[in-house]
């Protein structure tokens, strides 16, 4: 028979499923193994949370689907936000290239996060433009 226990603390962000194992091991001998501390790293503004270690994004707790571009474009936005972005700055973000005049590809990046984060894309809440200038997160008040 085995007296000692060997509890693996994962991701548990709260702490609360670690608590609870700890609290049924009360009386027993436990030796705590951390894999990877918990990243509570995240980027928030209104109900959009950014993960950046996992590459996620959640909308009001819903995990929202960005491919390479979008990510890479909304994680500089949110990384200073009120800071502009030319769309320079966002294309070269996301594809570590320089920009080519003429395209549209920052124009449709930003217009499909609309489509995915605001409640009216038509009227931005987070994802504001700066005319002749740029694009910026506004947080909200």
């Amino acid at each position: 028979m085995v007296n000692e226990i060997i509890v693996i603390r994962a991701a548990d962000p709260d702490g609360s499923m670690f608590r609870a194992i700890m609290d049924v091991l009360r009386d027993r001998k436990a030796e705590v193994i951390e894999l990877a501390a918990p990243s509570l790293d995240a980027f928030t503004f209104g109900e959009i949370a950014i993960y950046p270690e996992r590459r996620t994004v959640l909308k009001a707790g819903e995990e929202v689907r960005l491919n390479h571009g979008e990510f890479s474009v909304l994680l500089l936005l949110a990384s200073a936000p009120g800071q502009v972005f030319s769309k320079n700055q966002l294309y070269e973000a996301a594809w570590h290239e320089e920009y080519r005049y003429g395209t549209t590809t920052v124009e449709n990046i930003i217009w499909r996060l609309r489509q995915k984060l605001e409640d009216d894309p038509k009227h931005p809440v987070y994802i504001k433009t700066v005319i002749r200038s740029g694009y910026k997160i506004e947080l909200p008040r």
